[in-house]
């Protein structure tokens, strides 16, 4: 088939694609995957066709934005800013590139076969949609999917009819504050209004694939016909050499806890914070930078790594980093959440937004993780109590330990891979 493939979103959005585009080119499709400029290198190595969609990434205006949300504890809230500057401020220019990617490619004049987008990306669907391109979606978040048997997050589970009535609330607040800006651009492109498009709205109304393990969020009992689980989608890259200096910290003492935040950054770098915590307690750390830019403020990254307790990287494999780690302190990115899962190792969450509360109390609940630390509650104490809450911990290391035994028999990739085609030949 000839599959095109549309991913808004940080790096933890766009990494699932690209294992699934690697996936699919190696069962034999032709794909072409369409996101933002800074990802071209890494899409051309899965060996899929790179088209660059959007306006270009701007670091200054992604540090105030997260300066904005982090202030903002009301999950909606939050989300009401992501959709407005993070998705619709630039949909129009989003949505035109996508159609225009979407053109048959040369030598094929019957166009693409399928289109698969994540499901925040509405003005790339929107482009699916214009094109009569059969469209499916992908999520990662099984917690966003309607189900009685699950409130909405991140409210506690009461039972069924408590979680009827949340959903039936939040239905209410998506259609009157949500629904009206996104169904101003949709009808600006030709498009049919939707109906609580943070929510049932942004799926495919026949298939959405759910990219979630199902050994840590297990499907929910009423889940939707169109919702289908495949597991997490891994990009593992067994061809990744770590660098010397880095193997050399690795060597020169105990396991370091490893610190990651994917793209939580703005103007406030925690890192002060963090050192000093994991210092306290005496342990050696790895602080990984990602978009957050962790590091940046701290001026012992160029010691000795065969003499300092501290080792700064920039992108480094999960797969590979997590292993090397005795705990993570992480944001709880659904992404990185399922590396640390993967790996076997406990986690300490400090959720900043969107899904991130929802993936840190399940952790909690799973017995993976102590209580989360919300960002604006980071401190050098607190985050020093949940490190020794860990380590003086057998039960977590060893629930970790269990989870990690379990999810290395998933491949939601080949399972992803199997939906697609039987939905094509449908």
């Amino acid at each position: 088939m000839n599959i095109i493939l549309t991913s808004w979103g940080t790096t933890g959005d766009v990494q699932p694609f690209l294992a699934l585009a690697r996936g699919l080119v190696h069962a034999g499709h032709r794909v072409r995957l369409c996101t933002s400029e800074i990802y071209q290198q890494r899409v051309i190595q899965t060996g899929a066709e790179f088209f660059p969609v959007g306006l270009p990434f701007e670091p200054e205006r992604f540090d105030q934005l997260m300066d904005q949300i982090i202030k903002i504890r009301n999950p909606l809230a939050s989300a009401m800013v992501v959709a407005q500057e993070g998705i619709l401020s630039g949909a129009q220019t989003w949505y035109d590139d996508c159609l225009q990617a979407m053109r048959p490619p040369a030598g094929t004049p019957d166009g693409f076969d399928l289109a698969i987008s994540h499901s925040a990306d509405i003005p790339g669907q929107e482009a699916a949609i214009r094109a009569s391109i059969p469209n499916i979606t992908v999520s990662y978040c099984p917690a966003f999917i309607r189900s009685i048997t699950n409130p909405p997050p991140p409210m506690v589970n009461l039972g069924k009819p408590v979680s009827w009535l949340l959903w039936k609330l939040i239905e209410l607040v998506m259609v009157t504050k949500v629904d009206p800006l996104f169904n101003q651009f949709i009808r600006q492109v030709g498009g049919q209004a939707r109906r609580m498009v943070g929510f049932a709205g942004m799926y495919s109304p026949f298939m959405n694939l759910v990219a979630a393990s199902p050994t840590i969020a297990p499907p929910p009992r009423d889940l939707p016909a169109n919702h289908r689980f495949t597991g997490a989608w891994t990009l593992d890259e067994a061809d990744y050499h770590p660098p010397s200096d880095l193997l050399d910290f690795l060597d020169a003492g105990d396991k370091p806890i490893v610190v990651s935040f994917g793209s939580m950054g703005g103007t406030h770098d925690p890192t002060p914070i963090i050192l000093e915590a994991i210092r306290r307690i005496g342990q050696r750390v790895i602080i990984q930078s990602g978009w957050g830019n962790l590091g940046r403020a701290e001026d012992s990254i160029d010691e000795d790594p065969r003499t300092s307790d501290l080792f700064c990287v920039d992108y480094v494999p999960h797969g590979f980093l997590f292993q090397q780690a005795k705990l993570v302190i992480h944001h709880g990115g659904a992404g990185t959440t399922t590396a640390v899962c993967r790996a076997g190792v406990p986690s300490i969450v400090v959720p900043h937004l969107a899904d991130q509360p929802y993936w840190a109390g399940l952790l909690q609940q799973r017995g993976l993780a102590p209580k989360p630390l919300h960002r604006q509650q980071l401190s050098v104490t607190k985050l020093a109590q949940r490190i020794l809450q860990t380590l003086n911990s057998p039960q977590m290391f060893e629930a970790a330990k269990s989870v990690g035994q379990q999810m290395a028999g998933e491949n939601g990739v080949k399972i992803a891979i199997r939906l697609i085609e039987d939905f094509a030949e449908e």
